[in-house]
């Protein structure tokens, strides 16, 4: 179960950085740039929305993997995803962005934790 909660905790990590430091250090100067999305009045509030569900998201992750009645199967599944997004964050900034470290971190805590 500690691999549970190491994995919860790095989670937890990785969503309060992305929706505090993310949005400062990203979305806002993003949005800051003349409005570079669609032309539609809702795109940067949308926007917005979309980066902190996100965070929430991953919030609920880490309640799934830290939750001592989940399903192994779901534990998997979480941590599976984890390891994906570390993947994606990999390809899509080819090493530039940090992110793929906690998120492969959290991804194999909770698979370690599943197959112990």
């Amino acid at each position: 179960m500690v691999w549970h909660w190491l994995s919860a905790a790095a989670m937890v990590v990785v969503a309060v950085l992305h929706s505090t430091g993310g949005a400062q250090l990203v979305l806002e100067p993003m949005l800051a740039k003349g409005n570079p999305l669609p032309e539609m009045a809702i795109a940067p509030a949308l926007l917005r929305f979309c980066w902190h569900a996100l965070s929430l998201l991953m919030l609920f992750s880490a309640l799934v993997v830290a939750w001592p009645a989940t399903p192994r199967i779901l534990v998997i599944a979480a941590g599976a995803v984890w390891i994906g997004m570390a993947i994606a964050d990999i390809v899509t900034s080819r090493f530039e962005h940090p992110g793929w470290i906690p998120m492969g971190i959290a991804g194999a805590l909770a698979l370690i934790g599943a197959f112990r």
